[in-house]
């Protein structure tokens, strides 16, 4: 039986604590762990101790490790790393499950081969009596951009620019509406997830920023207690206007409008020559251009010009609604995380196992990406 150092019931309040902050209940739990309802419920209470083999089966499930079921302190420890609140992910709390093992296990690696990154970049606090919000805003998208080096190595680097500030990032696979990417924070370790793409890296490129626009601006939304916070912001639309003027800093883009005479042109030909330059969404650049106030031409109106340029009927995705879409290869993507993989597998520091784990895939397919490892990419010619 585990838990012999500590009070079954400590245990059980443990499980539980972990379960809610999930938004995991307690049937699912069971059926994930095979394992039925009473028994959960029975740990939970403490009315019965859980065995070593049902403690790693539910660590795996709510995306902890076993060693936090005996931590002491943790419900306090616990407050500071939860995911921002996303409806995709209350609808499918697997989501959050799968995003916690990510990012245990970035934090896991990063021990193994004692290479952590350090946190440069600088939340911002609101102080509605110093300046305006959207002037707050602008003000923290300048300023983190003024810290890294996005203008010289373009948007399509924006992951290498979070990993300068500190940030990891990774892809994740799921089919849920509206879920582009997540954020996640503990202590002095951030983590943005951005969904994987085959075409319009530009909602990739938005996403990252989006989600740094939350690490900086909204640090307190990642607690459990994000109900405590004001109802009456919008961190949606926050996290939205940080990333535009990130992505397409106002005074570049007025420049170039003036400099180039933009407002010659029609505003479709005008947001597509803008795009040529900040190689960003082109909704993303009619939001900056009608912020500034260049144009009177309402969103409505112009999904109607772009919807006829583009020769497209009825509804359709704003995916479907990308003018000149930039090349999927042109988004560098971090490796960092399976190089830190890779590197310890070669240094015998995990085994095919722990990077299955770490991968979250199964042992064949761990064994087939590490002897691609082993195996040289071409034989050397003397």
């Amino acid at each position: 039986m585990a838990g012999n150092n500590l009070r079954t019931v400590d245990v059980g309040e443990q499980i539980k604590h972990l379960r809610t902050a999930v938004r995991i209940q307690i049937n699912q739990l069971a059926n994930i762990v095979g394992i039925s309802r009473n028994t959960i419920t029975n740990y939970e209470s403490g009315k019965t101790e859980p065995t070593t083999g049902d403690l790693y089966k539910i660590a795996n499930a709510l995306g902890c490790r076993i060693t936090d079921f005996f931590a002491e302190g943790l419900s306090e420890q616990a407050l500071q790393f939860a995911f921002r609140a996303h409806k995709a992910i209350t609808k499918n709390p697997l989501l959050m499950v799968a995003a916690r093992k990510y990012f245990h296990a970035y934090t896991e690696i990063e021990e193994i081969t004692g290479t952590k990154l350090i946190s440069k970049f600088r939340p911002f606090t609101f102080d509605p009596e110093e300046m305006p919000l959207e002037q707050w805003i602008q003000t923290a998208a300048d300023k983190t951009r003024e810290s890294c080096d996005i203008a010289d190595s373009g948007p399509e680097n924006i992951l290498n620019v979070l990993e300068n500030l500190g940030i990891r990032s990774l892809f994740f696979q799921t089919d849920a509406d509206g879920l582009d990417g997540l954020s996640a924070r503990q202590g002095d370790m951030s983590l943005i997830m951005l969904r994987e793409r085959d075409r319009i890296i530009e909602r990739t490129i938005f996403s990252a920023a989006h989600e740094l626009g939350h690490l900086v601006l909204h640090p307190k939304l990642y607690t459990a207690s994000t109900e405590e916070e004001e109802n009456e912001r919008d961190y949606e639309k926050e996290a939205d206007l940080f990333a535009g003027n990130f992505l397409v800093p106002t005074d570049d883009l007025m420049e170039i409008w003036n400099n180039e005479r933009l407002y010659n042109l029609p505003l479709v030909h005008a947001l597509i020559s803008l795009k040529e330059v900040f190689r960003v969404s082109f909704w993303c650049l009619y939001n900056r251009v009608s912020q500034n106030h260049l144009t009177k031409i309402e969103y409505p109106q112009l999904i109607t010009k772009v919807k006829k340029i583009l020769k497209i009927r009825g509804k359709a995705k704003m995916e479907d609604l990308e003018p000149n879409p930039l090349p999927v290869d042109l988004l560098q993507k971090s490796t960092r995380f399976m190089r830190l993989v890779r590197s310890a597998f070669l240094q015998e520091k995990i085994g095919v196992a722990k990077v299955a784990e770490l991968l979250q895939i199964t042992v064949n397919q761990a064994k087939e990406i590490t002897a691609k490892w082993m195996a040289p990419q071409s034989e050397l010619v003397g």
